[in-house]
């Protein structure tokens, strides 16, 4: 992929809160850093110098560690100009970390570089807080799906079929990427898990299974059929520990 890289004079950014999602070599002492950022969604940029052994940042560019970052340029690939940290990475483990990865994966595949998109951040702060305190992983990256889908506008309300009726509890409902749910006996969604799921209550068992579908189905068609490194990924390692 081509890059049009723009280091002229114009102002940088205002420093912004960010989270590094992804990394890769530049040179011979440089970075391409993908954010995750408060202010303007997803940017690409160019850390230089970052790898020299005297360098001042190198520990900061890691996943899941909160920063402030400034960048400056007009094309594809930005220059980071300042980045600071005001804490530790936050520390994920097992089946936490390979969930974060899942997060960042979402993200680096599915926004669109440079759109402001702050309550994807806000979503996406709150559930590696979730991660970091060990909370039930279900749920978090359930409601992360959820919000994410919503907010790239591909989300489907999930008390309503594609009729604009409400849903039964009694009734089976199939889900159709572009109209949503719609009703159909012998479907696999149940409508008593359908709105356990709007209300954001995964306490049974068979509503977080339902809830996992669901999402999959939701995403599948943004994903495409290039398969989630993360999930293949989390697949493996828990099949080597059992």
């Amino acid at each position: 992929m081509n890059y049009r890289i723009n280091t002229s004079s114009h102002a940088a950014s205002p420093l912004s809160a960010a989270y590094l999602i992804h990394s890769r070599p530049f040179g011979e002492t440089g970075l391409i850093v993908e954010l995750i950022t408060e202010t303007h969604g997803r940017v690409a940029a160019v850390a230089n110098g970052v790898k020299r052994k005297k360098s001042l940042t190198k520990s900061i560019y890691q996943p899941f560690r909160p920063i402030l970052v400034s960048w400056r340029g007009h094309g594809d690939l930005k220059t980071i100009v300042r980045v600071e940290s005001p804490t530790l990475a936050l520390p994920l483990s097992r089946h936490f970390l390979f969930s974060g990865l899942y997060l960042n994966e979402l993200i680096l595949r599915l926004l669109v570089k440079e759109v402001p998109q702050p309550q994807v951040y806000s979503a996406y702060h709150a559930t590696l807080i979730a991660l970091s305190r060990q909370q039930d992983i279900e749920p978090s990256l359930r409601l992360f799906e959820l919000s994410l889908m919503q907010d790239l506008g591909h989300g489907f309300p999930l008390d309503f079929d594609n009729t604009g009726s409400r849903i039964e509890p009694d009734w089976q409902y199939r889900f159709h990427p572009e109209v949503g749910l719609m009703p159909k006996i012998g479907a696999k969604y149940n409508g008593h898990h359908l709105l356990a799921i709007a209300k954001h209550d995964f306490c049974d068992k068979i509503t977080r299974k339902q809830a996992k579908a669901l999402t999959r189905e939701m995403l599948a068609p943004l994903l495409g059929s290039k398969p989630l490194y993360s999930r293949a990924l989390f697949t493996r390692t828990k099949t080597i520990s059992e």
